[in-house]
């Protein structure tokens, strides 16, 4: 007998078992997977606010294009003070840009150049804490711009200066902060930025306050020569103050004369006003009235000047010594004498 053939009979007659036991429902099929469960629909989500939004600026788009309309201005030579409110289209700029250096450059140099007037008439009884108060804010808000631009440049790694040192000393200046000033001017001229000249009728001005007349001399000298034609007044009323200062009298009239005649709108005067403290702007206005011989206006700019506590020993004899050459002279024609006069008229 052939058991191979038998062997394969058998396996072949089992296989078919199984498969007829399939077809007829005998052998359990295996269970299918259970489908899974419907996901749940997902919840929307809020736009994110872009970085720059989130830093409190516009988009890169807008701020780049302020940006370079601040680059175009400035650098201009003019400083000419303005009429702007203290709310400006460069402060407002600042804020909604203030990542961008030269931006908040220009809004401090749009703050500082502002025309913060006196009061009309102004004489010894004349309040001006209004305007005191009014300067403190202003230099407060530039000094807050230069700080942010020169973070923002350090941070940057931008090698630029933008002049910051120069406004910064303005505004140490106008507040009679005269060591903070001179140190700011200093680093100025050390930056190179701003034009020579620019600084060094400013720090002419900082060694006057401070008593060193020999400096104030040379600084104001040289600011005169190197100042262009076309910005030459600013720096000679600051040497025409430096000659007063000094006891060259005849030399400082006829230096604030002749500067006087050229400004004919008192534009390039105001402008230097906006750099100095409030005492030294009745300083000038009283000693450019006394010089024009508009008596009246000057004495009392000299009274509101020797009412206001800054002015030391020194400048109160000498503005003392202004305001007496106004007076009338003497005669010997009758009348009551006048109270400065002496004892009689005829200096008895």
């Amino acid at each position: 007998m052939n058991r191979p053939r038998l062997l394969v009979a058998a396996t072949f007659g089992l296989w078919l078992g199984v498969i007829g036991a399939a077809d007829a429902g005998e052998i359990e099929a295996e269970p299918a997977a259970e489908a899974p469960p419907p996901a749940a629909e997902a919840p929307l989500v809020e736009p994110t606010a872009t970085v720059w939004a989130q830093a409190g600026s516009r988009s890169w788009t807008g701020c780049s294009k302020i940006a370079s309309e601040a680059a175009k201005q400035l650098f201009t030579g003019d400083e000419a003070t303005n009429n702007l409110r203290d709310n400006h289209h460069w402060a407002i700029q600042a804020r909604e840009c203030p990542g961008v250096p030269d931006v908040l450059a220009m809004a401090a140099r749009s703050e500082l150049l502002r025309r913060l007037e006196l009061p009309e008439g102004v004489d010894e009884t004349t309040d001006l804490s209004a305007l005191e108060l009014a300067s403190v804010e202003s230099r407060a808000r530039a000094n807050a711009w230069i700080d942010g631009a020169t973070t923002e440049l350090r941070r940057r790694r931008d090698k630029r200066n933008l002049g910051l040192e120069y406004w910064r000393g303005r505004a140490h200046l106008s507040l009679n902060e005269i060591e903070q000033a001179k140190l700011s001017l200093g680093r100025a001229i050390d930056d190179g930025t701003t034009e020579g000249w620019k600084i060094r009728r400013l720090l002419a001005l900082a060694a006057l306050y401070a008593g060193d007349l020999e400096a104030g001399l040379v600084l104001a000298n040289r600011a005169m020569i190197d100042a262009p034609h076309h910005d030459r007044l600013v720096s000679a009323y600051v040497l025409a103050l430096v000659l007063d200062r000094a006891g060259d009298s005849a030399g400082a009239e006829r230096r604030m004369k002749h500067t006087l005649d050229m400004d004919g709108d008192g534009s390039q005067m105001r402008a230097l006003e906006a750099s100095v403290p409030i005492h030294e702007r009745l300083y000038l206005r009283a000693y450019a009235k006394t010089v024009r011989r508009e008596t009246s206006g000057a004495l009392r700019l000299w009274d509101a000047y020797l009412a206001r506590s800054e002015p030391e020993d020194p400048e109160r004899r000498l503005a003392e010594r202004h305001r007496i050459a106004l007076q009338p002279l003497p005669t010997n024609l009758g009348g009551p004498a006048h109270a400065d006069e002496g004892r009689d008229a005829s200096g008895r």
